[in-house]
């Protein structure tokens, strides 16, 4: 959501890295989301726990913000709420149509593989046969192939769970409208196991996002230096 509120946090050109949680993006989101959590308005739910799964059932979590990746899972897991669902585009601050992305991923072979011709043929396929990726289709997966996107079948498809809306081409127009220039640290993994940590206690504690923030980047600044990264902010 910050990305999408055009903040531009994370900086990184090789080891040095720039990290500002309160450029004016990210400030602008906060003011929004501080007051919906303040006004009870954000569920104080872990996400993929049990009960998040049965407010995704039983309407106790009415939207969600996330990755269009989403369809699959909640057919697979939240079966009851079939027809309750519909997808619609990241709601923006002026109407015009700007998005994020959440998710991704990659593989590689390491230098200590057994078989690394074996292990990259196979990532190969996994990425990129027509076979691996019907199967990735299949179980509600959103492709990363821009052939799929443009596929008038995939696009024109409707799903019996979200009461035969054609998700594909709200989807497909949402990673047309995601805006550019963002960046992820270089550490952004360790990042992401600390945000409950920091930015999480702030939704517990209904207290200051800009707070959560600031000691999220605190924390940051410090392993980066710690490991070898000079870290500007």
């Amino acid at each position: 959501m910050i990305w999408q509120a055009g903040g531009r946090p994370f900086e990184a050109d090789g080891t040095d890295v720039t990290i500002d949680l309160a450029d004016e993006g990210t400030k602008k989101w906060t003011a929004v989301w501080d007051q919906l959590i303040t006004d009870d308005l954000v569920a104080p739910i872990p996400g993929w726990s049990d009960e998040w799964y049965q407010g995704l059932g039983d309407g106790t979590i009415a939207t969600l913000v996330i990755g269009a990746w989403m369809p699959g899972p909640l057919e697979a897991s939240v079966p009851d709420a079939a027809g309750d669902w519909r997808v619609a585009p990241m709601p923006s601050y002026d109407g015009t149509p700007v998005a994020a992305e959440n998710g991704g991923g990659g593989q590689s072979v390491t230098k200590q593989s057994k078989n690394p011709a074996l292990a990259a043929a196979f990532l190969r396929w996994l990425n990129s046969d027509p076979e691996s990726i019907d199967i990735f289709l299949e179980a509600g997966g959103f492709p990363s192939t821009t052939a799929e996107l443009e596929d008038p079948e995939f696009l024109a498809y409707e799903s019996e769970y979200f009461g035969g809306q054609k998700i594909n081409e709200v989807l497909t127009q949402a990673s047309k409208d995601v805006s550019s220039g963002w960046q992820y640290l270089p550490y952004q993994v360790y990042a992401n196991s600390i945000f409950g940590d920091t930015v999480g206690q702030a939704y517990a504690n209904k207290t200051s996002l800009d707070d959560g923030l600031a000691a999220w980047q605190e924390q940051l600044v410090d392993y980066g230096n710690e490991q070898g990264f000079t870290v500007d902010q």
